[in-house]
């Protein structure tokens, strides 16, 4: 009999993980509305490139004469990453809550924090294709290189970390999408404008100094920038122990919403 039920659970015994399965959902779920999940900010970010970049190309030049086009394409570039990992947790958190969709996936054999990472992760690819788009139309365009690939990559991992978290948690406390909406054009959006993108902090009041170094964006765009251009206005290492320390933050705050799991039931 022992030998007959080893057999059975052989035989039953599923050939990929659930972790898995609900990944590759996630992942499938945006590269369905490709057009709309991938290329419009990849092509909102152009925009923004062509109308601020080589508008005022001629009339403004960055910080060590370096090409305002080149100098604002790291803000540009992690302006894309943020809204879209943002982006793509708070929708999928929200949507499942609101179609009963989370009950079916809480009751699976998956743990709670393979939930938590499969949706993260997602948001993190999501955010990475964005991102490599484009690095790959801006960075020809401008005649931008990588300088300092260690800090450019840990940096783009961190940000990529922050704002899938931020966009889970998000996901869990919103009631409707208007309000998904509201946290995207109230604090998303204007953080992304008031973190450096368009200019460089020896530029600001010390007031306005401070108010930017609050900003979480302005580590974001630092660290970019410094992968990119080689320098920045702060230290890298600065910009990455405030990233990564959000990160590991959020992620915190977001396991501890899927371990007691109460707000993803309502």
């Amino acid at each position: 009999m022992r030998a007959t039920a080893d057999i059975r659970r052989d035989r039953f015994r599923s050939e990929r993980s659930p972790f898995s399965w609900l990944l590759e959902r996630e992942i499938i779920r945006y590269l369905k509305i490709w057009y709309y999940s991938v290329l419009g900010p990849l092509v909102a970010s152009l925009l923004f490139l062509l109308v601020f970049g080589l508008a005022l190309a001629h009339r403004v030049v960055g910080p060590g004469h370096v090409p305002f086009t080149r100098f604002i394409m790291a803000g540009l570039l992690g302006q894309a990453v943020l809204t879209t990992a943002y982006f793509n947790g708070s929708t999928t958190l929200f949507e499942a809550r609101r179609d009963g969709y989370m009950n079916d996936v809480l009751a699976s054999p998956l743990r709670w924090w393979e939930i938590d990472a499969a949706v993260v992760i997602a948001g993190m690819s999501r955010g990475l294709i964005t991102a490599a788009g484009v690095a790959a139309v801006a960075m020809p365009a401008t005649g931008a290189t990588v300088h300092n690939a260690p800090v450019l990559i840990s940096g783009l991992i961190a940000t990529l970390i922050v704002s899938a978290q931020f966009g889970v948690i998000v996901g869990i406390y919103v009631r409707t999408m208007d309000h998904v909406a509201l946290v995207q054009n109230m604090i998303v959006q204007p953080i992304t404008f008031l973190g450096g993108t368009f200019y460089s902090i020896t530029q600001l009041s010390h007031g306005w100094r401070i108010v930017t170094e609050a900003n979480p964006m302005f580590y974001v765009v630092q660290v970019l920038r410094i992968g990119f251009l080689g320098r920045g206005d702060i230290d890298a290492w600065v910009a990455l122990a405030v990233l990564w320390g959000l990160a590991a933050a959020l992620s915190v705050w977001s396991l501890l919403l899927f371990w007691s799991a109460r707000r993803l039931k309502s």
